[in-house]
């Protein structure tokens, strides 16, 4: 039998999902701190959550449910067809490339959090949610703080600028979800009738955002700017003030039209935009539609992006700057598109817009200004506005998905006006109950294969760091093989035998790499590069090269 105690546990769940992605790294473990150690925590909770949310049979049944319910099942049933027909290695296309791990795994470990966070939606949780993002942000802003003095409590090898990366390992994402969590706060500030002491620790939070914003990246203005606009219209249109409403949206959409303007070199803002670093977006965007056209129906499969960049970019883009590459879209729906084909870009979209819908239906149904759900729906319009500019870093994209389930499982739950309040006896009485047999089975099942999935790749992290630190060529060289694969792992023990000199394992370790990813451009240059290579493997790998990036001229 279900009990109602479930949603309540669930909603715990879902929001400590949420704050432990976004804030765990695991140094001493792995070259890299924070990406599979994220990707690994998030599949593990992630299908843990899924299971716990299975376990809600009303929400299934429930007539309501069903348009998300098939969305949602048609996003996970295109994922695993992209998965089952893509002929690269399994772990590639499963766990995503190194530093992104954004492949299938990962997307399926966000859907099924977005599922259960739908489920668990209430007023109380969209509540915490939202103290949690400035609690959350407040600790990130501090952090980016001390990083910002030279003072971290472990190293990272930083290829940034800026030292100002929080856990996030790149200063754009600490830039951007200091833009999401400063927008709750600002809303909170501006609109709330808190006392005069909340408000002021608000308002240093958000002072302390905008200067971890002004250390790390410019991307956080935008969030900022995008999210608090969606707030003030929000708030006029709750207070029936429409014509001020309408305006303030339509100044935002024409702000918005000018820095995407912008960032293709047009507008009047064109000269400080697009000698940023959203220079270069526009390039590979028009990479990622020219994938979607070359493979409409399945993509270039999921974290794809890097081995198919170079071929689908245009000869002029080449001719600009041959030495520009990307290993992601730097655009969520693009990345979601030319890994998964048009089919999976058309349904994330229909997620997404589910989530506008809802906020407005919510909307029209209230006749009172609602500060939880329009900060909670602020934070959700400046994750959007992050993710047409940025990638689906998972320690961001966690809150992103999580809030798209909360709006729309928000919108579903208060459509009959008696569920919107619960008696005080009613909630004594959840707190009572127990999580039921069916959630704990669920959960068990789900949690278990979620475990059994990211292990793996966390476990050979560990041994391949711990190789490194042996400094032994005879310990070394056989970890680039450890299960499962890791392309970046072949190409990390073959430039560390060049360095030592030691060739011939080089050349043998590249050569077993491009047996099994014979797309990657970085391993074919390393190895024509080899100073005792022969003659016929350097022209193997530059004809190699000339496939891969054929519009490069250098290569001869």
């Amino acid at each position: 039998m279900e009990s109602k105690a479930d949603q309540r546990y669930l909603g715990f769940y879902v929001l400590g999902t949420s704050i432990a992605v976004s804030l765990f790294v695991s140094p001493g473990n792995s070259i890299d701190p924070t990406n599979l150690p994220t990707l690994v925590l998030l599949s593990i909770m992630g299908f843990l959550a899924g299971g716990f949310a299975f376990a809600r049979t009303n929400f299934f049944k429930d007539r309501k449910s069903h348009l998300f319910l098939v969305l949602t099942s048609l996003f996970l049933f295109q994922l695993l067809i992209v998965f089952v027909l893509d002929n690269r290695d399994f772990a590639f296309k499963f766990y995503g490339t190194s530093s992104r791990n954004t492949g299938t795994l990962a997307y399926i470990a966000l859907a099924l959090l977005m599922l259960a966070s739908t489920v668990s939606a209430s007023r109380k949780v969209l509540q915490r949610y939202s103290i949690s993002l400035v609690v959350v942000g407040s600790l990130l802003s501090l952090y980016g703080i001390v990083q910002s003095r030279g003072v971290d409590f472990y190293e990272f090898d930083n290829a940034y600028a800026t030292n100002v990366f929080g856990t996030f390992g790149n200063p754009n994402f600490q830039s951007a979800f200091m833009g999401i969590t400063g927008t709750v706060a600002l809303t909170l500030v501006c609109f709330s009738r808190a006392n005069i002491l909340t408000r002021l620790g608000l308002l240093v939070f958000v002072g302390l955002a905008l200067y971890n914003i002004s250390l790390s990246s410019e991307q956080g203005y935008l969030t900022l700017l995008a999210g608090f606009t969606s707030a003030v219209v929000i708030f006029l249109l709750s207070k029936k003030q429409r014509f001020l409403g309408y305006s303030a949206l339509g100044l935002g959409a024409i702000a918005g039209l000018v820095v995407l303007a912008g960032i293709f070199n047009k507008g009047p803002i064109a000269d400080v935009i697009y000698k940023s670093s959203l220079q270069a977006r526009s390039f590979y965007w028009e990479a990622a539609v020219r994938m979607m056209i070359d493979h409409p129906l399945l993509g270039v499969g999921m974290d794809g992006f890097g081995d198919w960049y170079r071929r689908s970019r245009t000869q002029e883009i080449a001719d600009f700057n041959a030495g520009i590459s990307a290993d992601t879209a730097h655009n969520i729906p693009l990345d979601i598109g030319s890994g998964g084909g048009i089919p999976l870009l058309l349904i994330y979209l229909a997620l997404v817009s589910l989530a506008l819908i809802s906020i407005i239906k919510r909307l029209k149904r209230t006749t009172n200004f609602d500060l939880v759900f329009t900060s909670v729906a602020a934070a959700w319009f400046a994750y959007q506005a992050q993710s047409l500019i940025s990638i689906n870093q998972l320690g961001i994209g966690v809150w992103g998905w999580s809030l798209t389930g909360l709006l729309i499982g928000y919108e579903l739950h208060t459509r009959s006006p008696e569920k919107e309040i619960q008696s005080k006896a009613q909630r004594k009485v959840m707190k009572k109950q127990q999580i039921s047999a069916l959630a704990v089975v669920t959960s068990f099942i789900f949690g278990g294969l979620g475990l059994a999935a990211a292990i793996p790749p966390y476990t050979a992290a560990g041994n391949f760091y711990k190789a490194l630190q042996s400094g032994d060529a005879q310990v070394i060289q056989p970890a680039a093989y450890l299960q499962p694969n890791d392309r970046a792992r072949y190409l990390y023990v073959a430039k560390i035998m060049v360095e030592n000199k030691l060739d011939d394992r080089a050349i043998e370790v590249l050569s077993d790499a491009t047996r099994i990813y014979p797309d990657s451009f970085d391993l074919w240059q390393t190895w024509s590069s080899v100073p005792t290579a022969t003659p016929s493997q350097i022209a193997r790998a530059k004809s190699e090269m000339r496939r891969l990036d054929p519009y490069n001229k250098t290569i001869k």
